[in-house]
């Protein structure tokens, strides 16, 4: 066990080798508890998702769920060089079928961040009988528009020879703050000082090397319940919407935090009682309270209504607008 009370499990898998899965909560009590299947975004690993669970506002979760929190291939701290062929997200989001047969777990709770998210996709349009929810933050279902494509091909070059230029650190950095933000030149520091940079790269290449979702998400993951959440200052507004549009309106919720561009570290909370709501619906978590659920029944026409996932979209109004495709 780590300091995080965390259990390292390796699973065996088809197209990514072995994946390391850290364990949060006490599989020897997993009866009658939901599991929660995380996968994180680039430039981080599995303990921002054990971060955002020990947040306050997810204690009643952590008590009544157990955490499967898969690190992608050689994106663990100081890892080793991830040597042979990079897993594609496809591949990854195959395997993590592989991880529950490990756990001996039917269906769970999918909950994925960036490109993360997007892994969780494809998992879910492959596997939906191992779903019984999705929760997507910052989730891009399409590939680079123009613009991009012309910047990651000039960084791809380098990437390709597993080097992190300082446009590729740049452009974590939009990725993950979208605008100015202080914590920015911290949070490259920590990066710099524990993700190996090679492998940091490839993750980078898998995602610049995405397929499109959008076209089949829709048909793919029509039953499948589903939250969508980003921020309004993050970078991925704007794909965010267009996954959205792209999915069964009856079956997703979108949330969009207003003032954040990080929604797990700047509006943990808000994230927390959106992802209770999810599983409330999905039938799990039946008997875990919702923070300010009774303020909010008594201001049921306020602007806090916004934050609440219901059975059909919710979105805050003055948002920018959506560029047509």
């Amino acid at each position: 066990m780590s300091e995080d009370n965390l259990q390292m499990v390796v699973v065996q898998t088809v197209n990514s080798g072995v994946l390391h899965v850290y364990v949060q909560g006490n599989l020897e009590e997993r009866g009658g508890k939901t599991i929660i299947l995380t996968v994180h975004d680039i430039g981080t690993n599995h303990k921002s998702f054990v971060r955002f669970v020990n947040h306050p506002s997810m204690a009643a979760v952590k008590e009544k769920a157990i955490f499967l929190h898969v690190c992608v291939p050689g994106q663990e701290d100081n890892s080793a060089d991830f040597f042979g062929d990079f897993p594609t997200l496809d591949g990854i989001g195959d395997d993590l079928n592989a991880v529950l047969d490990k756990f001996e777990v039917k269906s769970a709770i999918a909950f994925g961040e960036g490109v993360g998210a997007n892994i969780i996709c494809r998992f879910a349009m492959g596997h939906p009988n191992r779903i019984m929810g999705i929760i997507l933050v910052h989730c891009t279902s399409t590939t680079a528009g123009i613009i991009e494509y012309c910047k990651e091909k000039v960084m791809n070059m380098r990437l390709e020879n597993s080097i992190m230029s300082d446009g590729a650190w740049d452009y974590l950095l939009a990725h993950k703050f979208g605008g100015e933000s202080k914590s920015r030149q911290e949070y490259l520091e920590e990066l710099k000082a524990t993700l190996n940079p090679k492998n940091l790269s490839k993750y980078l290449v898998a995602f610049t090397k995405r397929t499109d979702l959008s076209s089949t998400i829709g048909t793919k993951l029509e039953t499948v319940d589903a939250l969508l959440v980003t921020g309004s200052k993050a970078s991925h507004l704007h794909t965010v919407y267009t996954t959205h549009k792209s999915m069964n309106k009856k079956k997703t919720t979108l949330l969009v935090v207003d003032n954040v561009a990080d929604v797990m570290q700047e509006a943990p909370d808000k994230l927390a009682r959106s992802l209770i709501l999810l599983c409330k619906g999905c039938g799990v978590l039946s008997g875990v309270a919702i923070p300010g659920m009774e303020r909010q029944r008594t201001l049921s026409s306020s602007m806090e209504e916004a934050d609440r996932p219901r059975r059909m979209s919710v979105t805050q109004p003055h948002l920018p607008p959506v560029p047509s495709a």
